[in-house]
C-alpha cells in the first residue's frame, strides 16, 4: 500500500472509531436516561382515603403527566412493632427481624425507588407512632439502600404542630445521605376534610412545586 493511501485508510479508520466511541456512549446515556423513574410514597395516616391521601393524590398527578412510575404504600392502618434495639439487623447486615413479611416487602420496594415521599398528618404535633414505629426499623436497617435517594416530606394538619411533624420526619433523610427535595414553603396543606384541603390554595400549589422539584432531582 502506497504511503498516500495507508495514511488516508488510517485517517477513516479512527474516524470510524472515534465515531463509534461517541455513538456508545450516546447509547449508554439514551438507554439509561430513558428508564422509567420511580416515586414511592409512604402513607402514615390511619385513614386509607383520608387527608394524607388526597395530598399525595394532587402530586401524583404531576407524576402522572411526566410519566413517571408513582406508588404509595399505606402502612397507616397496621399494627406496627417499634425498633428494640437488638443491632441484629446491624450485626447480620440484614433488614429488621423482627419485622413481619408485609413490612420486609415494604422496605423492598422502597429500596426500588430514585425517591421517597413520607406522607404523615399531625399527630399530638408530631408523626402519627405507626409510622414512626415501621420508619425506625425500616431506615436503621435499610439505611445504605437508601443513601442519595431523593427525600420529600409532606404533613396534612388541621391547624397547628405541621413544622414539627416535617421536621420529624426530615430527620430520616438528613442522617442517611439523602439529599431533600423542597418547594416555595413547608410542605403541608390544612384542614379539617378534603373539602378544606381544596380550598388551601397555597398548599395545593406548595405540593405541585415539591412534585416538579422532586422530578428535577431524580
Amino acid at each position: 500500500m502506497k504511503k498516500r493511501e495507508f495514511i488516508k485508510a488510517s485517517i477513516f479508520a479512527g474516524t470510524g472509531l472515534i465515531a463509534g466511541n461517541i455513538w456508545g456512549r450516546l447509547t449508554k446515556k439514551s438507554d439509561k436516561t430513558s428508564k422509567k423513574k420511580k416515586v414511592i410514597a409512604i402513607n402514615g395516616s390511619p385513614n386509607e382515603n383520608g387527608n394524607t391521601a388526597y395530598a399525595l393524590s394532587v402530586i401524583g398527578e404531576i407524576f402522572k403527566n411526566e410519566n413517571i412510575k408513582f406508588e404509595i404504600i399505606h402502612i397507616g392502618k397496621n399494627d406496627i412493632r417499634g425498633c428494640i434495639a437488638c443491632m441484629r439487623c446491624h450485626n447480620e447486615q440484614t433488614v429488621c427481624v423482627h419485622a413481619v413479611a408485609e413490612e420486609k416487602a415494604w422496605i423492598e420496594t422502597m429500596k426500588t425507588a430514585d425517591a421517597l415521599i413520607l406522607a404523615s398528618p399531625t399527630y399530638f404535633g408530631g408523626i402519627t407512632g405507626t409510622m414512626k414505629s415501621f420508619l425506625d426499623k425500616a431506615f436503621y436497617s435499610g439505611s445504605k439502600y437508601f443513601s442519595h435517594k431523593v427525600g420529600a416530606t409532606i404533613v396534612t394538619t388541621r391547624r397547628t404542630g405541621a413544622s414539627m411533624t416535617f421536621e420529624g420526619l426530615n430527620q430520616y433523610f438528613t442522617i442517611n445521605q439523602m439529599p431533600v427535595a423542597s418547594s416555595t414553603y413547608w410542605n403541608n396543606i390544612r384542614g379539617l376534610t378534603i373539602d378544606d384541603l381544596q380550598q388551601d390554595g397555597e398548599g395545593i400549589r406548595t405540593l405541585q412545586n415539591l412534585a416538579k422539584n422532586i422530578i428535577e432531582m431524580i
